[in-house]
C-alpha cells in the first residue's frame, strides 16, 4: 500500500470491495472486516465480524447493487488510508437508485487490506 498513490488505493479498494459485496457476502465480510472493525450504517454502530456480517446480509440488502461515482483518499499516520466513496445504491431492480456516501479507514495485515472503520450513509434530497 505504501508504494501506491492514495487515489490509486481508493480506486482499487472500492472496485474490489463492491465487486466482492455482490459476489459472496460471507467471504466479503470475512475478508474486509476484523473483530475490532466498526461499521456505522446510518445511525446504527456495530463492531466485529459477526455483527457487521449480520447487517450486510439483512434481507433488504441481499440484492443491493452499488455504482461508484467518485473515490477520494488521503494517507493517515500509522499506515492507514482514509477513503471516501460516493455513488448510487439500488436495493432491488424495481427500486430507484439512491445516493450514498461511504467512508473507510483502511489498513493492511497478513490477510490483506481491511476496514478498521466504515461509515455508510444514504444521502436524501
Amino acid at each position: 500500500m505504501e508504494s501506491l498513490a492514495p487515489e490509486e488505493i481508493a480506486a482499487q479498494f472500492a472496485a474490489k470491495y463492491y465487486a466482492d459485496f455482490q459476489a459472496d457476502r460471507k467471504s466479503f465480510v470475512e475478508y474486509f472486516y476484523r473483530e475490532h472493525s466498526t461499521l456505522t450504517f446510518e445511525s446504527n454502530t456495530l463492531q466485529g465480524v459477526q455483527a457487521i456480517g449480520q447487517k450486510w446480509t439483512e434481507d433488504f440488502l441481499k440484492t443491493a447493487k452499488h455504482q461508484v461515482t467518485t473515490t477520494n483518499a488521503q494517507r493517515v499516520p500509522g499506515g492507514f488510508v482514509i477513503v471516501l466513496v460516493t455513488g448510487l445504491i439500488q436495493l432491488t431492480e424495481s427500486d430507484a437508485p439512491m445516493n450514498f456516501t461511504q467512508s473507510f479507514l483502511i489498513s493492511m495485515d497478513e490477510k490483506g487490506v481491511f476496514c478498521n472503520n466504515d461509515l455508510f450513509k444514504l444521502v436524501y434530497g
